[in-house]
């Protein structure tokens, strides 16, 4: 026995003496990242906080977004950085949020010529309101009135994320629904529109509403690439805190630091943020147990890619949808291309959703495919699979999976190919920069560049963009479960 317990005791000793090994070979790789610079460091003094939700208005709120844009410049010497083309923060970079249409690192309303309802978007984690632009366009086309906020920490420097968590964001949310209720009348709907984060923000909403008279529960929810659950590293997002204080391990509090390219998104990405998403989803998926409340989730309209490097897209369809009530809810998937030469180059084929959904049809809810007419060429078809069916209906769309597109990716699903940051590269000429990230892809050799060929040749955009607006318009104006057909 004695010998057991020696072994055992041993055994714990050598498994602590490798984990501390690995803990501090990762701690200082860490310190191999590029230098930090102020955007990695400033604290803002006057970033929202969920403490300040009862005494902040719509106005308010965008007076914060003031000061914070002050902060920055006091923080950041943008002349000394004059000559980089590629900084956001240089005044003559071609990927200064200033060359761009709109200052969409910041809130921002779009109106309805003949409104008859209102809507909230919200964007992801790391991202800025930029990113709900065009489905905000799309439902002010449905006849939407539409707010967008900046949730705390986003838009102005990547160092923000590392002092906010989900409480302010979900209270920055609130203050948005607030307003706006303000904009529609009693009588008409309200949309909430969640992106990843966003999305899980949304979800989690709808599950704790109605308790508030000032805010009133949605009518219907639109998710783009939802966060219902992140990867399981997520949960190791916090150890760095050990040693990350000290100067010499401060890098370790980022997963990834990097140039600062992309004008309305942070390409840094410190590990607080990871974690913070990581205790929403627990929080979340802990109401997804309660039928109860599952119950009085109203219809959700899902986008997710098949394949998602981000969030976790089975999750989108066991944990979200194998538990809603028949309610007019649709879920549409993208699936890879499945062209027989593409096939042949991927590391893991997907499994054929086909197959998946088919297996536990009939379901309560719709879904809608995106997958290839054949193997043998690129055309795509729009398959659904009605709530109660058993059987797949393939629709033509007359796309095509654009040359050199395997897939989409979690990011592409909000943005046209013509997007002139993230598109094609086709309507680079629709902002002053005349830069598309979606497009480029700069060659030379390996290990070069601090962004990998990765980065580049994420999709960014979305080839079928148009038929994913028409679906959500006539999902839109189909009626309610309690609304009379029409």
């Amino acid at each position: 026995m004695q010998k057991v317990i020696s072994f055992a005791y041993r055994t714990v000793a050598v498994i602590g003496l490798l984990a501390v090994t690995v803990y501090f070979v990762r701690a200082l790789d860490a310190r191999r990242f590029p230098p930090l610079g102020p955007e990695h460091r400033i604290h803002f003094e006057q970033e929202f906080t969920a403490r300040m939700e009862e005494e902040t208005s719509w106005a308010d709120y965008l007076q914060i977004e003031e000061r914070l844009g002050a902060e920055l410049s006091d923080s950041i010497d943008a002349e000394s950085r004059r000559g980089n083309l590629l900084d956001r923060y240089a005044p003559d970079s071609i990927v200064s949020p200033s060359q761009f249409a709109g200052d969409w690192n910041r809130s921002y309303e779009l109106r309805a010529a003949a409104p008859g309802g209102a809507a909230v978007m919200l964007h992801g984690l790391s991202d800025s309101p930029y990113s709900m632009l065009h489905t905000a366009q799309a439902a002010v086309g449905n006849g939407f009135n539409v707010v967008v906020p900046r949730l705390p920490g986003h838009g102005f420097a990547v160092s923000g994320l590392l002092q906010v968590g989900w409480d302010d964001w979900a209270a920055a949310m609130r203050v948005a629904i607030r307003r706006a209720v303000t904009l529609k009348q009693p009588d008409e709907p309200l949309l909430l529109v969640g992106y990843s984060n966003g999305g899980l923000l949304a979800v989690d909403y709808a599950l704790r509403c109605g308790s508030d008279e000032s805010l009133p529960c949605p009518d219907r929810i639109i998710l783009l690439s939802p966060a219902i659950a992140v990867s399981p590293a997520a949960a190791f997002a916090s150890l760095h805190r050990a040693v990350s204080w000290t100067p010499y391990f401060e890098k370790f509090k980022w997963l990834s630091v990097l140039p600062e390219i992309d004008p309305f998104k942070f390409t840094s990405f410190p590990k607080h943020a990871a974690w913070e998403i990581r205790k929403a989803a627990i929080r979340t998926n802990k109401l997804l147990a309660d039928p109860a409340r599952i119950a009085n989730l109203p219809p959700i309209l899902t986008f997710q890619s098949v394949v998602d490097n981000t969030v976790r897209s089975d999750a989108v369809i066991h944990s979200l949808y194998g538990r809603l009530p028949a309610n007019g809810s649709k879920l549409v998937i993208y699936d890879v291309n499945r062209n027989n030469t593409i096939v042949q180059l991927m590391r893991r084929m997907p499994d054929d959703p086909v197959e998946e959904f088919l297996e536990r049809a009939p379901l309560n809810y719709d879904v809608g495919l995106f997958r290839n007419h054949s193997g043998d060429d690129v055309a795509v078809d729009f398959s659904v699979l009605a709530a109660g069916a058993t059987e797949f209906a393939a629709q033509s769309t007359g796309l095509r999976w654009p040359l050199g597109v395997y897939s989409l990716s979690h990011i592409a699903i909000p943005f046209p190919a013509i997007d002139p940051l993230y598109g094609d590269g086709s309507n680079s000429g629709g902002s002053s920069a005349g830069v598309a990230l979606g497009a480029l892809a700069p060659r030379g050799e390996l290990g070069v560049l601090w962004l990998t060929p990765a980065w580049f040749l994420r999709t960014r955009f979305n080839p079928f963009f148009g038929l994913q607006a028409r679906t959500t318009y006539e999902w839109l104006n189909q009626p309610l479960e309690s609304e009379p057909a029409q």
